[in-house]
């Protein structure tokens, strides 16, 4: 099918919709102008920022099965390497929020009081 004979088929199917943008091109050309620039510049914009959203998504998946791959085969990109089936625990050090110059311990002890009284 060619693109005469979808337009025309277009034409067919909306002959309201044709009419009215006959109308509009004959009429009024610079008001065509003011649609293009409201709805076909933004269409534009939109096109090109899900071309550009879909290259980046395929470039970190790369990205992400190349790092994959890499530590399936033993090398890691980390700075310490550990053998094969080996558990390492890294605790991080707990360091004081409070000097211990400031205030003083006060032990206490939870005493139950009793409700009937």
């Amino acid at each position: 099918m060619g693109f005469f004979e979808r337009l025309l088929d277009t034409m067919r199917r909306n002959p309201l919709t044709t009419l009215l943008l006959i109308m509009i091109i004959v009429a009024a050309p610079g008001l065509l102008g003011v649609f293009a620039i409201f709805i076909l510049i933004p269409l534009i914009l939109a096109i090109i920022g899900v071309i550009i959203l879909l290259f980046r998504v395929r470039k970190i998946r790369k990205q992400m099965q190349n790092n994959a791959g890499s530590s399936a085969n033993g090398s890691t990109s980390s700075s310490h390497k550990s053998k094969s089936g080996r558990v390492t625990l890294h605790i991080p050090r707990q360091e004081q929020r409070v000097n211990d110059d400031v205030g003083e311990y006060v032990p206490f002890k939870e005493v139950e009081e009793d409700k009937e009284q």
